[in-house]
């Protein structure tokens, strides 16, 4: 029973290295094949993070979930300057470690933009943003 939980919340850390970590949250592409590079970009870069990851854990002997994401991206980027490599982190085992899904921050009050821009410019300015 344990280990599908724990695979899914390994998914859900992993789609947050994507999203977050890699800064996939927002596309900035608008045509299909723009969007389509985009993915493809992001997944060959999750990958290459990937192979770091595995390759460090097995010369470690861990299982690679425990070496750092964020330091492999690190030395990744280090590794193309002249720069000395960092030795990546080794996460401790942390078992029947969870934390509860919440929100940090509340939204901003703010209203959607609905609108394009150059229509919303043309506004009073004191119907741009509601007291």
């Amino acid at each position: 029973m344990g280990r599908p939980f724990f695979a899914c919340r390994r998914v859900e850390c992993n789609l947050r290295h994507l999203k977050i970590t890699l800064g996939m949250d927002v596309l900035k592409c608008k045509s299909v094949q723009g969007v389509l590079r985009e993915l493809f970009m992001f997944a060959l870069v999750y990958n290459l993070v990937r192979a770091v990851m595995a390759q460090a854990a097995q010369e470690a002997g861990v299982a690679p979930d425990r070496v750092s994401f964020v330091d492999a991206l690190r030395w990744l980027r280090q590794a193309l300057s002249d720069e000395v490599p960092l030795r990546l982190t080794i996460n401790p085992l942390r078992p029947g470690r969870f934390h509860p899904r919440v929100r940090k921050r509340r939204p901003k009050q703010y209203p959607l933009m609905t609108k394009p821009r150059h229509e919303l410019l043309k506004t009073p300015e004191r119907q741009r943003v509601p007291a």
